[in-house]
Formats: structure tokens, C-alpha cells, sequence
């Protein structure tokens, strides 16, 4: 069963993200689950500090609030 976030547009990021990952989402703007999915795996991938392990946990936090992170 997944959960949905209590109000929609705003699940908060997942808290054990390194630090340079969330510096590097604070300077891109993304302060929610829902911004990780209007840049999608690829902008994502691309972005510095943002390692695999990194993906994994957004993926993770992603899945269990219901949402989905497009490929582009």
C-alpha cells in the first residue's frame, strides 16, 4: 500500500539525503517530491552531487508516496 502525501504538491524530499545532494536540489529549486518529478531521472542523473545512491533514495521516497519519476 503506498501513502499519498497529506497535501498533494507538497511531499517533503526524504530526510538522509547527503548534503551535496541537497545543496545541489536547494540551488535547482526542488524542495519537494513533486519538483524531483518535473526534472525527471535524467536532468536528475545529470546534476552535481547527485550520485546513484541519491536516486535510489528519491526512488524510494517516490514510490512510497505514490508518485512516479519519468526517465527524461
Amino acid at each position: 500500500m503506498t501513502r499519498k502525501s497529506p497535501r498533494p504538491g507538497c511531499t517533503p524530499l526524504p530526510a538522509g539525503l547527503a548534503a551535496p545532494a541537497r545543496k545541489s536540489l536547494a540551488h535547482a529549486g526542488v524542495e519537494t517530491l513533486e519538483h524531483v518529478r518535473e526534472l525527471g531521472r535524467r536532468r536528475l542523473a545529470g546534476m552535481a552531487g547527485i550520485c546513484p545512491r541519491t536516486l535510489a533514495q528519491l526512488q524510494d521516497a517516490m514510490d512510497e508516496h505514490g508518485l512516479e519519476l519519468p526517465a527524461t
